[in-house]
């Protein structure tokens, strides 16, 4: 594949200038684009009979013609620009960002491919790893479970890590330039990752997520010049994985071009994976009030009220703390052990200098879920985080948040808990 166009390298003035607009608009679907690298369900319409007369929509080379200047504007909606026809500033400046390989769907908010996965566990393994800026293979799998989490917060569907061996639904793989599925990648920036649609489309390929490894990965959040967040991306593939194609809302997980670390799904993403799955529905389900909270440095607090069922903490400056909650849990249900589907909390905060850093589930002694770097702030009335792959319940659920406090006032630094719960099926 060829990079995505940059402001720097584009400026369209010549037929070679035109000629590489017409083959970006054509590689992600608005220009005689074929989605069958990733062997899509969708064919050309074919005559109504032998007889036709329509003339075939012939596409000049190098040259800005009305199919050229159509396909610009479907581009330009797409993404939300203007829709001028022109190359302007706007439009070089969306074709030069990284983004998923995959074609665009020309349609608003989510759509789905057609396909999905006909059982709701489904497993996923590793074909090889990246050591970029010291990803171990444990924090790899760290990474795609949180990916995998977010999405099963949503559906019915979990998400269990099995060896390559076992042969997986989902493989993941590193892979550089040509690695063999006829998508090839294109170097460092440009298309970051692919992934194929759920069985039958893509054969053999159904499901599996692969990665460029020219790309500078990390999980670590602020990323730091040049590094490409793993957890976005993946997340991003698997909506592809699952039977998602690209949104043009955005800001959603399944826009198609990268602008950042995201750690939750926008509303059009969970709308669009609950049309293809459906939610869930509750049978059981645990809270406790604020006022429980454990504090785990009572002395890098500067004030803590309890009000009602209310806990009021304000944090020093320029400090870190952990705050845990012990769920009551029901375990065992007419006979029948109860299995973990995600964590819920209720909190605020009242400025970007009280942040919820890392959110952690625990079952007994044991970690079943990590959210890293999610940078939660504001109002978070109803916020859940996932558990890939939605275990049986052993112990007893816990959760541990990970809150990190700057400087400003000491109003600014302020967080209130309300409750702490968790949502559990037989």
């Amino acid at each position: 594949m060829k990079k995505t166009i940059s402001k720097s390298d584009f400026v369209p003035k010549t037929t070679d200038d035109i000629a590489q607009l017409q083959k970006h608009l054509g590689l992600f679907g608005y220009l005689n684009a074929e989605d069958c690298a990733h062997a899509s369900d969708e064919l050309p319409p074919e005559p109504d009979d032998e007889e036709s007369t329509l003339e075939p929509n012939v596409i000049e080379e190098g040259k800005l013609d009305k199919p050229t200047i159509e396909a610009l504007k479907k581009y330009q909606h797409f993404h939300c620009l203007e829709c001028s026809g022109k190359l302007d500033e706007g439009t070089i400046n969306s074709m030069g960002k990284k983004r998923c390989a995959m074609p665009d769907s020309i349609v608003a908010e989510f759509s789905a491919q057609g396909n999905k996965w006909n059982k709701t566990e489904i497993t996923y393994g590793f074909q090889n790893y990246t050591a970029d800026n010291g990803l171990t293979p444990a924090k790899i799998h760290q990474a795609i479970a949180q990916a995998f989490s977010l999405w099963a917060a949503e559906t019915p569907l979990s998400f269990r890590l099995v060896n390559f061996s076992a042969n997986p639904d989902i493989r993941i793989r590193f892979a550089s330039g040509n690695h063999g599925d006829g998508a090839s990648f294109d170097g460092r920036s440009g298309v970051l990752a692919h992934a194929f649609y759920p069985p039958p489309n893509g054969g053999a390929l159904a499901g599996d997520a692969h990665f460029d490894e020219a790309e500078s990965w990390t999980i670590n959040i602020p990323t730091g010049s040049g590094k490409i967040d793993l957890v976005t991306v993946a997340a991003h593939e698997f909506g592809h994985s699952l039977g998602l194609r690209h949104s043009n809302v955005n800001g959603s997980m399944m826009f198609p071009s990268y602008s950042g670390p995201k750690r939750a799904l926008h509303r059009d993403d969970k709308a669009g994976i609950r049309r293809i799955y459906g939610g869930y529905n509750i049978a059981h389900a645990s809270w406790i009030h604020g006022t429980s909270v454990q504090i785990e440095y009572p002395e890098r607090l500067q004030r803590i009220k309890r009000a009602g069922f209310y806990t009021y903490l304000y944090g020093k400056a320029n400090t870190t703390n952990w705050f845990h909650f012990a769920i009551p849990t029901p375990v065992i249900v007419d006979k029948k052990r109860l299995k973990i589907l995600c964590a819920i909390l209720r909190f605020r905060t009242f400025s970007d200098n009280a942040i919820v850093k890392h959110v952690q589930i625990y079952d007994g002694y044991s970690k079943i879920a990590s959210h890293n770097n999610i940078n939660l702030s504001g109002n978070q009335w109803f916020t859940k985080f996932g558990v890939a792959h939605k275990p049986y319940v052993r112990w007893g659920l816990g959760i541990s948040l990970g809150v990190e406090f700057k400087g400003g006032t000491v109003g600014s630094r302020r967080m209130d808990f309300v409750a702490a719960g968790c949502d559990l099926i037989k």
